[in-house]
């Protein structure tokens, strides 16, 4: 597999040599990185002004030869770029857009707009192929996860995920894939670019280092914002760092935050700020089933 792809900076500023790990690690699988010089701009915290990340995406959606555009990273500001695109523009030249955390409201929003969107890893993650202190183990799951999100790019894929029922939840159940990170979704809630589930979504839900009162406030706001008012499901994928409660379980808390709604709660998804992010297409029906979610090509 040999797929061409562009590189863009919508949000925070990344060390330059972790994007040129980031760059290397895609060339090991076959990769051709189309990436600007210069790549970001540093403005404050982020990768350049509103400006310059908005016509570095415009510029990478003109490429003809690029095949997919790949978030080096997420952190914050992709949001602000929303009512600078030229919506027009990128669907002259429709391509994947590639990336998860921060990166979350655009899949979204690429996927209102008829374009096609793909939550999984960024291009500084892929800087651990090279990464000599983590172990095969570590270094085989990422280059599964990147290898699947490559297959997601070069054409309709089949994948599937392990997934447990939480409570009462169906056994069965089918919808088209949404969300992304909590915390990105719910700081959305009250503005024109709020998150609102699709029909019979099943909503995806991961977050990292967040203590659980904030999971459980983000989730909150989610559900009093009306966003999961369309939606079959809420199913979580994993909390990085996120610092417990007690003895209980971040499930049932979240489960009982979702009772206003009845919306059925899975949990165990492999997808997250953590060793396994596995990609899935957004829009993409899944099926769950037998202890898993599968998502046909």
């Amino acid at each position: 597999m040999s797929l061409a792809i562009s590189l863009i900076a919508p949000s925070s500023i990344t060390d330059d040599a972790a994007v040129a790990r980031g760059i290397r690690g895609l060339e090991s699988l076959g990769v051709r990185v189309h990436c600007p010089e210069p790549l970001q701009r540093p403005c404050r915290y982020l990768a350049g002004s509103r400006a310059w990340r908005l016509d570095q995406l415009h510029a990478a959606y003109d490429d003809p030869e690029t095949q997919a555009v790949w978030a080096i990273r997420g952190g914050y500001g992709a949001a602000q770029l929303l009512d600078g695109i030229d919506w027009a523009r990128l669907s002259a030249n429709p391509k994947p857009l590639v990336g998860y955390s921060d990166v979350t409201v655009l899949l979204d929003h690429w996927h209102r707009h008829g374009l096609p969107a793909i939550h999984g890893q960024v291009v500084k993650a892929a800087g651990g192929l090279l990464d000599a202190s983590s172990d095969g183990e570590e270094r085989e799951a990422l280059r599964r996860q990147l290898r699947e999100t490559l297959a997601l790019i070069d054409g309709p894929t089949a994948l599937d995920y392990p997934l447990s029922a939480w409570g009462g939840a169906p056994d069965t159940l089918a919808g088209p894939l949404a969300g992304g990170n909590l915390t990105t979704l719910a700081s959305l809630v009250g503005t024109p670019a709020a998150f609102h589930a699709p029909p019979g979504a099943l909503v995806i839900l991961e977050d990292v280092g967040e203590p659980w009162y904030r999971l459980e406030r983000a989730l909150w706001q989610l559900v009093q914002g009306g966003a999961l008012d369309r939606a079959a499901a809420v199913c979580l994928g994993t909390f990085e760092g996120c610092p417990p409660w007690g003895n209980e379980r971040l499930e049932a808390i979240l489960a009982e935050t979702l009772a206003p709604l009845s919306l059925p709660l899975y949990h165990g998804l492999p997808v997250g700020h953590g060793l396994h992010n596995r990609p899935w297409r957004y829009g993409a029906i899944g099926h769950i089933g037998q202890g898993r979610l599968v998502v046909a090509g």
